[in-house]
């Protein structure tokens, strides 16, 4: 008798065993594929986030006003500058609809939605005809400006007066005057040192006085 023709089970087996194989590795190239894709779109899409958030903060800073706190007994400009936070008034206003200056805070603050995850955020508020602070910017609802940092480092370029040499200063402690430029340094969560931002004010002391004496001397206001 002819002896029938087929597969033994061993061959079966194996046949099996390298298909199975081949489809694992498929299966792995065709994920691994996806993760990447998938990383570089998320790093993609968040090096454009920080370069917009980067170029908002240098237009926002292109639009600093030197206004003078409402207190006749003194005379102090709106603005603060340390090393991790930054406080000023823009030109810009608060909201569409609402018009005139806005008290502007930024500064590093832990996501709400992962309290691992810090970002640079801004805010901003309107402020009133008697101000004398920048309290109601601590209320206003914030704004990433540049997501997954892990330090910031602001320091100030200008002098005391007139007749001193313009020097950096981590901090900002002339109360009657304005730097001359702001330069942001950024180091983001995964350890990447963004090129630095050095930002040049636009306005000196002089516009935002009532009335003056000299050109970069201010009076205190009048009752």
């Amino acid at each position: 008798m002819r002896r029938a023709q087929g597969f033994t089970l061993i061959e079966l087996v194996l046949a099996l065993t390298i298909l199975g194989t081949m489809l694992l590795l498929l299966y792995s190239g065709l994920s691994f594929a996806l993760r990447s894709w998938d990383a570089g779109d998320v790093n993609g899409r968040l090096t454009v986030d920080r370069r917009i958030g980067a170029n908002f903060l240098r237009r926002e800073l292109s639009e600093l006003f030197p206004m003078r706190w409402k207190d006749p007994t003194t005379l102090k400009l709106a603005f603060e500058g340390d090393t991790d936070h930054l406080r000023f008034v823009s030109a810009r206003p608060a909201g569409i609809a609402t018009g005139g200056l806005s008290l502007v805070a930024i500064n590093v603050e832990a996501d709400p939605k992962n309290q691992r995850q810090h970002n640079l955020v801004m805010r901003r508020a309107m402020p009133d005809d008697e101000q004398k602070d920048f309290a109601p910017v601590e209320k206003a609802e914030s704004s990433i400006l540049i997501p997954e940092v892990d330090a910031v480092s602001f320091s100030y370029f200008g002098a005391e007066n007139d007749f001193a040499e313009p020097v950096w200063t981590d901090s900002w402690k002339f109360a009657s005057r304005i730097p001359l430029m702001i330069r942001l340094r950024v180091k983001t969560a995964d350890g990447t040192a963004l090129p630095d931002m050095v930002m040049k004010v636009m306005l000196g002391e002089e516009a935002g006085c009532l009335e003056n004496s000299f050109q970069r001397l201010c009076r205190p206001r009048r009752q």
